[in-house]
């Protein structure tokens, strides 16, 4: 496993990305099942699923040597951040005035 992620594929930040975003989502889901809340009245609670993508961001750009993992981190920020805001102006849980 830590042989995979020690390569400069893109892939290697596709998964990195998606999977940190996922594995938070799939967290905050569950403790809001287990707490018996609504998921749909919480949905603003899943921006938090950015903060492990940059914190994994953070450690490949640091070491300034998987530089194709660091730029797929980049883009997999950028589409996932733009389609949550998408998906929050449908869903009307984000208003614009």
């Amino acid at each position: 496993m830590k042989k995979f992620f020690a390569q400069d594929k893109p892939i290697v930040g596709i998964v990195a990305g998606l999977g940190s975003e996922l594995g938070f989502c799939l967290a905050l889901a569950i403790g809001l099942l287990i707490a018996g809340e609504p998921i749909m009245e919480h949905v603003r609670w899943f921006a938090g699923m950015f903060f492990p993508l940059i914190l994994v961001l953070h450690h490949y750009a640091k070491g300034r040597t998987q530089l194709r993992v660091t730029k797929t981190l980049i883009v997999v920020f950028f589409v996932t951040f733009i389609a949550f805001m998408i998906y929050l102006l449908k869903t009307k849980a984000l208003v614009l005035q």
